[in-house]
């Protein structure tokens, strides 16, 4: 699979928030849970009719709602287009892809029953689930799952974010590259017709790639594969997702309100192929900040707060009670320098290795992460098959080896000795962090220029520059700095997403004018590899070799904050290094519960 310049992540890179408010228009307010009508016994006659009195009750019904509150609004609710994980919290509710991973990375059936490899490994063939129904309770077959695919590839279709995650299909790669602006109809319908994506008949899809792949399973886990309504995008191609009719999904939820900024309501979808969820409803409910979540929270407002930020650990640790409650898991997100390896210095490895030894990457978590992360000098995080977290990778923090790998390498001043060694600051050169001018990104690399001039006592100069002639400047590797924020976010839990996708030559990585063909070697039989242990063997060695070439400053990787109310059940069983928004948000959610007999006298009553 190609690389891609991932448009989430770029925005993303040490951010706090990861949502921005969407056009999705004001509905009216849910309709009202019916009462039950109370039954009347009938009266036996006798000698004095006296007739019955029947005191309506106005007891309200036992009634399970997640109340899951969040900072940042959904920016778009559609499939094919969405980016970031709020907006794909919301569709993993409402939709089913053709395969699920759960929070141990396993992959599971979801709307394909089976799935299997051709003997070649260059065919998926996928059986649709028989009697599977959308939320309206109209079926869902093979066409709907073909169709899914090829508008994520269609190039008519804009702001498609993860089109290349689909570049292993025939065809696919031509298809999204054709431009929409001067290409034909006929011409897309011709390449459409070599699209290795066919509904065969009602129950069966198959795919079809270039090369035999063994990881594709994975790719159809992600919601580039939830089968949008047809009927729905027809209707009204760019604006159909803002409409709670228009998520006519196969999920365990539908969606039964939006309120731009404030409120996404859903409720079981009564079709559900597994069956009624045990929730009534999830209610997630959006503020303007952190602080505000948080008072909501100790006002019993919401049961979950998710995704909390490093800022609010001070205010949890002083509060016994949210102490007790809150959540902390490994998140599948690593933090990092790159090395533009094309520009002197850094095209020595040997001053790589120093500057990755000068990175003091405990003070870095503890001050600039705020506690909320572990350090790490390895590129895979935990929780991802394969990843080697007690194995050290690049070299870690050593403020003697940082000086030796320069002064036993051509950068020795004239005086240096055994006793003092002593770095040749103008053998070195310039050194110049380029970063986008923001008063945190700005405390982000005072550590690594704090760290280094007390170790080499050579001049760092910091380059803060405009946020759009940052991003341009990274796309081009000419123009690429010396060095530069990295981070990266898995999509799927699979060794391949995070090397193949980034490291081999061309991908992401090209940016940074890193290309090893000996580790794309190692990468091309892994990702054939049918045999699943002998697979992460050679994804292993591969992320080895990586590191011995020291292509960044690997400084740690993220985690994951919420707090979650005592009586929700089931969300702490499923948590995982996936999820992104709230523990178990890639589990079971249909099984997921409410001990209504441990709820607060404000819980709410329906």
């Amino acid at each position: 699979m190609k690389g891609r310049l991932r448009f989430a992540i770029l925005v993303l890179l040490f951010a706090t928030t990861l949502a921005a408010c969407g056009p999705i228009p004001t509905t009216p307010p849910p309709t009202p849970i019916p009462r039950r009508t109370p039954t009347l016994e009938p009266v036996q006659p006798t000698a004095t009719l006296i007739p019955t009195v029947v005191t309506p009750t106005n007891t309200p019904v036992p009634f399970k709602v997640l109340r899951i509150g969040h900072v940042g609004y959904p920016d778009i609710l559609d499939p094919q287009k969405a980016a970031y994980w709020p907006e794909i919290e919301v569709l993993r509710l409402t939709y089913d892809g053709l395969l699920n991973v759960d929070e141990k990375g396993n992959i599971t059936a979801s709307g394909a029953e089976t799935w299997e490899f051709s003997k070649q490994g260059n065919v998926l063939t996928f059986r649709i689930r028989s009697g599977m129904k959308r939320s309206d309770g109209t079926p869902i077959t093979a066409k709907d799952y073909e169709y899914a695919l090829q508008r994520e590839i269609d190039p008519r279709v804009p702001d498609r974010y993860y089109s290349s995650m689909l570049y292993d299909i025939k065809g696919a790669a031509t298809l999204d590259n054709l431009n929409p602006k001067t290409v034909t109809a006929a011409t897309v319908d011709k390449e459409f017709a070599n699209f290795g994506v066919k509904a065969v008949d009602q129950t069966t899809l198959t795919v079809t790639l270039d090369s035999p792949v063994t990881f594709w399973n994975y790719v159809a886990s992600t919601w580039v594969t939830y089968p949008a309504d047809k009927r729905q995008v027809d209707k009204n191609p760019e604006d159909w997702w803002s409409r709670p009719e228009g998520h006519v999904g196969n999920g365990p939820f539908k969606i039964q309100s939006l309120e731009r900024g404030k409120k996404i309501v859903l409720v079981p979808n009564e079709y559900y192929w597994r069956g009624k969820p045990k929730l009534d409803r999830i209610e997630l409910i959006y503020y303007a900040d952190s602080t505000a979540l948080l008072e909501a929270y100790k006002q019993d407002q919401v049961d979950i707060a998710a995704n909390l930020g490093s800022g609010d650990l001070a205010k949890i640790g002083d509060d016994p009670r949210l102490k007790s409650e809150q959540q902390r898991s490994p998140s599948a997100i690593t933090a990092g320098l790159a090395f533009n390896v094309a520009k002197k210095p850094f095209n020595d490895l040997n001053v790589r290795k120093a500057f990755s030894a000068a990175m003091d990457r405990e003070t870095f978590v503890r001050e600039v992460m705020g506690n909320l992360g572990r350090p790490s000098t390895r590129w895979i995080p935990p929780g991802i098959p394969g990843a080697q977290g007690d194995k050290v990778g690049v070299p870690g923090y050593d403020p003697k080896a940082a000086v030796k790998y320069l002064v036993d390498n051509g950068y020795a001043a004239k005086d240096s000795t055994a006793d003092k060694p002593k770095v040749d600051c103008a053998k070195l050169g310039e050194i110049k962090i380029t970063y986008s001018a923001s008063a945190n990104n700005q405390k982000r690399v005072q550590s690594l220029v704090t760290s280094a001039l007390a170790i080499f006592n050579c001049p760092i100069t910091l380059e803060p520059v405009d946020p759009v002639a940052y991003k341009t400047l990274l796309a081009d590797p000419k123009t690429t700095p010396q060095i530069t924020f990295q981070a990266w976010m898995g999509d799927y839990p699979h060794p391949q997403n995070w090397l193949s996708l980034y490291w081999v030559c061309g991908a992401v990585s090209g940016r940074y004018g890193y290309c090893n063909k000996n580790f794309d070697q190692l990468i091309q039989e892994a990702d054939r590899e049918p045999d699943l242990t002998k697979s992460l063997q050679l994804y292993q060695q591969a992320e080895d070799l990586l590191l011995k070439d020291v292509p960044s400053i690997l400084i740690g990787h993220y985690e994951n904050l919420s707090l979650i109310k005592p009586y929700v059940a089931g969300l702490k069983d499923h948590a995982g290094s996936s999820d992104m928004q709230w523990p178990g948000e890639w589990g079971p959610v249909w099984t997921y519960d409410i001990d209504l007999t441990k709820v607060a006298t404000t819980y709410p009553k329906y």
